[in-house]
């Protein structure tokens, strides 16, 4: 917290900046829920292993039956959101 270095990305917004805050109103958080990204596909053959018998790929196996995930639920365990103390001033 107070004592992270500045993150890799970081874009000053505010007073003194070219990006006022006014810019940052009513956001939405979005949650790439992709079944065979990066991570999911790299998983694919542990984490289903009766579809991986008979598809190699999570690919194969989304595309083989599109109603079998027609309906799709997540546990999301949270969502964090972090800010320096002389941030919240902006909120």
């Amino acid at each position: 917290t107070n004592q992270w270095g500045l993150p890799y990305g970081h874009f000053p917004i505010g007073d003194g900046t070219n990006c006022p805050a006014g810019h940052f109103r009513n956001m939405r958080l979005v949650i790439n829920l992709a079944f065979c990204g990066s991570v999911a596909g790299n998983r694919y053959f542990m984490d289903c292993p009766k579809q991986f018998k008979k598809f190699k790929t999570c690919n194969e196996w989304v595309e083989s039956d599109p109603d079998e995930l027609k309906e799709a639920y997540w546990k999301i365990r949270g969502v964090y959101v972090y800010e320096r103390e002389w941030q919240k001033q902006w909120s």
